[in-house]
This record gives C-alpha cells, structure tokens and sequence, in this order.
C-alpha cells in the first residue's frame, strides 16, 4: 500500500449497511401492504390508508432502488482505489529500486 489513506473497510461496511437497510425498507413496505385497512371503519379513512400504502410502497422501493446502487458504486469504488494504490505502490518501489546511490 502506498502512502494514500483509504478506508476501504469502512466503505464496505457502509455498503453492506446501504444495502441491509435497502432491505429492511422493502420488507416494511410488503407488510404495510398486506395489512387490511377495511377494518378501519369510515370508507373515507380506508382509501387514506390505502393511497398511503401504495405511496410508502412506491416510496421504498425507489429508496431500496437507490441504496442498493449506491451500495454497488461504493464497493467498486473501494475495490478500484486498492487496485490504483497498489499500482502506485508498485510503480513507486521500481522507482526508488532504479534509483542510481548518490556519492558522499
């Protein structure tokens, strides 16, 4: 490794959060879509319900969408960056093998 700073670590664990949340988001809205708002009495209040499911639904799976790309993006961001380090890494240690000794 070179003398970058990279927490690949932390960006990975960031992208496994992105993505657990991603799922935890959907399960949520599955389950509010299966609850049964006919229960609720007023027909008034039943298609606020309702209107409210179908938004919260749609609303998560854009975000579960999106956390799950961002979670891609980040791991191979991360996974790029170690690469292009240890590229430099490398490149510099043939530099400084080459390096002709300067006399004293």
């Amino acid at each position: 490794m070179s003398f970058l700073r990279f927490f690949s670590d932390d960006v990975k664990q960031m992208a496994r959060t992105l993505e657990t949340s991603g799922g935890r988001m959907k399960d949520a809205s599955k389950e509010m879509s299966n609850a049964d708002s006919t229960q609720l009495g007023h027909t008034d209040l039943k298609s606020a319900c309702d209107d409210f499911a179908s938004s919260w639904d749609y609303g998560f799976g854009q975000l579960s969408k999106m956390t799950k790309g961002i979670s891609k993006f980040a791991n191979k961001a991360a996974e790029e960056f170690l690469k292009l380090d240890q590229k430099l890494y490398q490149e510099l240690q043939e530099k400084s093998d080459r390096k002709p000794e300067r006399n004293q």
